[in-house]
């Protein structure tokens, strides 16, 4: 990551660019700040919830219901607020990547990127613990910009994001026993959004710091599995959750943003 962000910044400061914002032709860079703060509500969902032991469901199982059964629009009301924590600095800045184009004077489509990928298997004496994780996202957005005083500009912006996130978790242990957790979630969002671009560096102009305020329905599919075995008994008992979520909130967000190309405005 830090090979990634030095070669951006090497890049912008060193091609000598100047008085680049938001003409066609133009490439945009946008990265995070680590400073994102929302609420969402539920607004719909449905869940199935099994427990078996050897393939068979335990008695009162399987569960099925709609959203009404576990939330309600009061109670299901969520805020979170991740602007102050600023570990894993790095990260931060990489999370939410994406790289625009304007095809017209102040017309830009672009793509957002996310993909991670964990993998750990710890040996000791008595257990062995593996870990894997594989999430891969991807947004494309169109932005719409209009100048303002002073040089800067307010963009309205539209997206849709779907991403996939998988997780694995299991412990082997050394008397034939062993758990495993599985999460699989697919997920969808449409934004719509309002942002200020205020250009830095009146010399050169390819930098840029853009808060942003927006709205975002979302849809979210998730299944779980937990699974436990017991070699003395040889039973398997296996629980198995889906769970179908729908949402809508609001968002506020800071990004940083480089503008790469030709001459918009002459000083």
């Amino acid at each position: 990551m830090k090979n990634i962000i030095t070669f951006l910044v090497v890049a912008l400061f060193t091609l000598n660019l100047s008085a680049q914002k938001i003409e066609k032709g133009i490439w945009q860079i946008e990265i995070g700040t680590g400073i994102n703060t929302g609420f969402d509500w539920t607004t719909g969902g449905t869940f199935d919830y099994d427990n078996t032991v050897n393939g068979t469901s335990l008695s009162g199982y399987p569960i099925s219901g709609d959203w009404k059964d576990f939330y309600n629009s009061e109670t299901s009301l969520n805020f979170d607020v991740d602007a102050t924590n600023f570990q894993n600095w790095e990260d931060r800045f990489l999370k939410g990547v994406s790289f625009g184009y304007f095809v017209v004077d102040g017309f830009l489509i672009g793509l957002g990127l996310d993909l991670g990928v964990a993998n750990t298997n710890v040996d000791d004496t008595t257990e062995i613990n593996k870990a894997g994780n594989f999430s891969l996202g991807a947004t494309p957005k169109v932005r719409y910009y209009l100048t303002t005083g002073r040089g800067n500009a307010i963009f309205f912006e539209s997206s849709f994001r779907a991403g996939v996130n998988n997780t694995k978790l299991g412990t082997d242990y050394s008397n034939g026993d062993w758990d495993e957790y599985v999460n699989n979630t697919f997920g969808s969002t449409i934004g719509l959004g309002v942002g200020y671009s205020i250009f830095s560096f009146n010399s050169r102009e390819i930098f840029s710091i853009e808060p942003m305020i927006g709205f975002n329905i979302n849809s979210t599919n998730t299944k779980d599995i937990s699974t436990v075995y017991n070699k003395a008994s040889d039973t398997k008992t296996v629980i198995t959750n889906n769970t179908k979520l729908q949402s809508m909130g609001a968002y506020f967000k800071i990004k940083l943003a480089f503008y790469l190309g030709r001459h918009f405005w002459s000083h």
